[in-house]
This record gives structure tokens, C-alpha cells and sequence, in this order.
């Protein structure tokens, strides 16, 4: 809700300054300006909380072993983009069938997102790569996992605080299927290692390799619309190729890595060992 009401507030502050001034501001520019400055905002009003209520962030964040080995992340990772797109594949193909009016504004809405393109000024790829691989990173995981996930947990249960906290991070996203998984990777990587700096890393690695890729195939586009219908359909025989490659992984890390029904938050068990 009071990102709703900054974006408004910000948005009606920018009109009215364009109408007084005749100046014109680049909409993907106030884009992520309004993003960086929306969730920084949220995260100084949770720590604002947390001081209030007492909550010692440290116990949080948690800290990283000292023998922790990143190389199965960088597998996760990619196994997490491959499940990515083939749920965007799989899903959209299928509803461009249902409804085609929907997945085209939906396809249109994201291919006006701001994102890093060859061609773009400096200042769009700069505030594009701090919102998409620091800022999204490390505010999503900070509200999404250490704060919803650990909150509904003491209110359901962990298992059901883990789903229901990823499925809401899915719904703000276009890719709900692949988003709504990733969410739950990431919230199992938090419960397990008990450290927000994990899935920060993840997040941060997945949303670089992701914009990587995506610049890639932007610098290999010419006249072929990407917004096709018939293209997005061509491509549900790879969806599918992919997920039943990719999926199997995570069900089985995920089956291996699920926290037990009375699992405590990473919180406590971080507040305990540093009372020992």
C-alpha cells in the first residue's frame, strides 16, 4: 500500500513539475528512478520497524560459513533460468490459445519494461543494471524472505509461509510460474543456510545472467517482432524440452532441502546461537 501511494504521489510531483517547467523526462528514466526510490523507501520503513519492535537485524541477514561452497549455486542458477523460461514458454504458448488479447498486452507491457539495450544512453543501462542486479536482489530478498516469509511463518507455519510468501513474489511478476518456483528456491536457500546473503547472491546472479542474455539476443534482432503470437507459439516444443530438464533438478533439490513442519525461522535460530 505505500508503495502504491509514494508511486502515485511521485507520479502526480513529476507531471506537475513537467507541467510547470515544459520539460519532458525519459519514461523509462522516472521508471526505475521510481522503483529504486519505492523499494528503498519500503526497506527504511521495515528497519524503522525493526527498531521499534526491537529486532536486531544481524539476526536477519545472518552471516555466510566460512567454508560455503558457491559452486552449486552457479548449477541452481542456471537451472532456475532454464525453469524460468520454459514456464514462460509452456504458459503463455498455451494461453495465447485461451486468450491471446491478454498475453499480448502482457508481452507488451513487458517489452516496455526498462531493461539494458546496446543501444540505449548511458544513464538508461546504468539505472537499469543498479535497479536489476543490486537493488531488486537484495530489497526483494530482505521483504520477500527476511521479513514476510519469517513473519507468516510464526502465524501458519514455515511450509505454508514459504509458499504462500513465493506465490505473492510470483504474482508480481510476469513469469507467476517461474517466478512463483524461484521464490521458493530462494526461501529454502534462506531456511537452510539461515542467511539472506545466499539467496541475495542468487538473485543478483540469475537477474545478471538473465539481462546478459536478453542484451544478447536484443543485439541479434532486426525486423522480426518478438512480440509475435505465432513465434511464442513455435516456441512451446522448447518450453517443454527445457522443463523436463530443468524441473526434475529443482524437485529433487527441493525434496532434499525441504524444511521440516516445525523448522524455526532463520531468526531465532540465529538469535539462539548468539546467546550460546
Amino acid at each position: 500500500m505505500q508503495g502504491s501511494l509514494i508511486s502515485l504521489s511521485l507520479g502526480m510531483a513529476l507531471g506537475l513539475v513537467q507541467g510547470i517547467s515544459n520539460l519532458t523526462f525519459d519514461t523509462q528514466v522516472v521508471t526505475l528512478i521510481l522503483y529504486i526510490f519505492i523499494f528503498g523507501l519500503l526497506c527504511l520503513w521495515v528497519l524503522a520497524d525493526f527498531h521499534r519492535l526491537g529486532i536486531n537485524l544481524r539476526y536477519v541477514v545472518g552471516s555466510v560459513p566460512s567454508n560455503y561452497g558457491w559452486l552449486p549455486i552457479i548449477g541452481l542458477v542456471l537451472l532456475l533460468i532454464l525453469c524460468s523460461l520454459s514456464a514462460y514458454l509452456v504458459s503463455f504458448s498455451l494461453l495465447s490459445w485461451i486468450a491471446p488479447s491478454f498475453v499480448e498486452e502482457v508481452m507488451r507491457q513487458v517489452a516496455s519494461n526498462p531493461s539494458l539495450q546496446n543501444s540505449a544512453p548511458l544513464l538508461n543501462n546504468l539505472l537499469s543494471a543498479i535497479a536489476t542486479v543490486v537493488v531488486a536482489p537484495i530489497t526483494e530478498e530482505f521483504i520477500f524472505r527476511g521479513v514476510i516469509l519469517q513473519r507468516w511463518a510464526a502465524k501458519w507455519g514455515i511450509r505454508t509461509a514459504l509458499i504462500i510468501s513465493s506465490l505473492i513474489f510470483g504474482i508480481l511478476h510476469a513469469n507467476f510460474l517461474g517466478l512463483s518456483l524461484f521464490g521458493v528456491v530462494m526461501g529454502v536457500l534462506y531456511i537452510k543456510t539461515r542467511t539472506l546473503i545466499v539467496p541475495i547472491v542468487c538473485h543478483a546472479l540469475n537477474n545478471l545472467l538473465a539481462v546478459t542474455v536478453g542484451l544478447l539476443s536484443h543485439g541479434s534482432q532486426t525486423t522480426t517482432n518478438v512480440n509475435n503470437l505465432e513465434q511464442l507459439r513455435s516456441g512451446l516444443g522448447t518450453g517443454v524440452i527445457l522443463m523436463l530438464i530443468s524441473l526434475p533438478l529443482l524437485i529433487r533439490f527441493l525434496w532434499q532441502n525441504w524444511p521440516r513442519r516445525d523448522a524455526p525461522v532463520p531468526y531465532l535460530v540465529n538469535a539462539s546461537q548468539a546467546d550460546m
